[in-house]
């Protein structure tokens, strides 16, 4: 009876610590507040600044910029991330005029809001734990 008791022990204990385990691996990922998305967003705006003089490279790369940071803000809300969600209305906000204006022609412009939105989501990393 004592090694009966020995061994559930040993079984409740293992299946609590592999629980803990595994929750801690699923909140690390899916749990950032959306950091992860805006790193990609981040990706894609920097490629749209690098292409300085070509409008259409930098609308399509800043629209993907921007596709990845209103995922990152559904997760934000989701996540009630209230402190990151600043950064992401001035992001998006830049984004759509760096898309407008890339639309328009006006690369130089579309880059310096590209610049702005930029920064803007690195705050929005930095803040993320």
């Amino acid at each position: 009876m004592n090694s009966l008791s020995t061994h559930l022990i040993i079984v409740i204990l293992s299946l609590f610590f592999s629980t803990l385990v595994y929750s801690s691996d699923y909140k690390d990922e899916d749990f950032d507040g959306g950091k992860t998305l805006m790193l990609e967003a981040i990706d894609h705006a920097k490629t749209a600044k690098s292409h300085k003089a070509h409008a259409h490279h930098i609308h399509e790369h800043a629209k993907e910029s921007l596709k990845y940071v209103k995922k990152a803000e559904i997760v934000a809300i989701e996540q009630n991330n209230t402190e990151g969600r600043v950064h992401i209305t001035t992001a998006i906000q830049h984004l759509v005029k760096a898309i407008d204006q890339a639309d328009d022609g006006r690369s130089r412009i579309a880059i310096e809001h590209l610049s702005i939105a930029l920064e803007a989501m690195r705050q929005f990393t930095e803040h993320q734990h």
